[in-house]
């Protein structure tokens, strides 16, 4: 099946990957773009992988554009998989081919629908997740149902190690998807849209600790943030990033939130609205990551020490 494959992203990479042996004849991406304060040009690693694999690529910097689409349509391709794209196809483009486009998505969706579904699925404390296949329509995310396939979120784990399991699991189903619609036996199932929720983007901002919420909302946080854009606090003047911790029972709380209640090389014992977070590792915003007895060992905290 002539199959053209829109990605970008490591999260595309493993989905490349898997349908490379499949009739992958072109694959398009996102020009390379700079990155970090220096602005540094970097290349996208879809394209990277596409050379490893011996398949043509193309980086317009619009697929949109009239003239890209006009080009794209001559092609007859038979299908098109989009995977962590970062961009809106048109229905020109996403009807192009003879079974249009599908997507793989982070979340069992109606569920999470936006660009950070595994974010916002640790946030929200959901015990599953898992990759969703749908075909793309002119609504983010709403297209029908094709296959689906959940896995279970695993206590403590981050967003960081989420995102590479999901990213597997998404080539692993996507084959499966090939195969049905290349047998003919592709039936899709319309969402319940009424159960929809959003997970936009998420923003420096939204890693900020508000120690007057509960423990384990924090926790969740602070996984759902790490490794990025980071769950951040401040002590003193200067900000921090919690990488680590964990709930533990707060025996008489009396303690204000973001009050230090003890510190060393068990953690940081951190009171809050409901219980104690304990945190396990910590980084400074500029510094390394460390263990919080590394970090008390070096910055001894006074008895009224706040975070926050």
């Amino acid at each position: 099946m002539k199959t053209v494959f829109f990605g970008s992203g490591e999260f595309a990479l493993p989905s490349l990957r898997a349908l490379a042996d499949r009739g992958v004849s072109l694959v398009v991406t996102k020009p390379d773009a700079p990155r970090g304060r220096g602005r540094k040009i970097y290349p996208q690693e879809v394209r990277l992988l596409a050379e490893e694999l011996g398949l043509p690529c193309e980086q317009p910097e619009d697929c949109n554009d009239p003239s890209f689409v006009a080009r794209f349509a001559e092609q007859g391709f038979e299908l098109g998989v989009v995977v962590s794209f970062g961009v809106i196809l048109t229905r020109e483009l996403f009807e192009a081919p003879t079974h249009g486009c599908i997507n793989s998505h982070a979340s069992l969706l109606p569920l999470f629908r936006g660009a950070a579904p595994i974010q916002y699925a640790i946030k929200e404390g959901e015990e599953r997740t898992g990759i969703t296949i749908i075909k793309i329509g002119e609504t983010l995310d709403a297209g029908d149902i094709l296959l689906a396939e959940e896995t279970p979120i695993e206590a403590g784990e981050t967003a960081g190690e989420l995102h590479v399991r999901l990213a597997a699991l998404s080539g692993e189903v996507l084959v499966k998807a090939c195969e049905i619609i290349e047998s003919g036996a592709a039936s899709y199932t319309s969402q319940d849209h009424a159960q929809a929720t959003r997970a936009p983007k998420v923003e420096k901002v939204d890693g900020v600790i508000d120690w007057s919420r509960s423990a384990e909302v924090i926790a969740l946080l602070v996984r759902a943030m790490t490794p990025k854009p980071g769950a951040q606090t401040r002590l003193g003047a200067k900000r921090f990033i919690i990488l680590e911790g964990e709930v533990e029972q707060d025996l008489y709380g009396l303690g204000e939130p973001g009050k230090v209640q003890s510190g060393g090389e068990e953690g940081i014992r951190v009171c809050t609205g409901k219980e104690l977070y304990r945190i396990i590792r910590i980084k400074p915003e500029n510094g390394r990551n460390m263990t919080a007895g590394e970090f008390v060992r070096g910055h001894p905290l006074a008895p009224d020490e706040r975070f926050g």
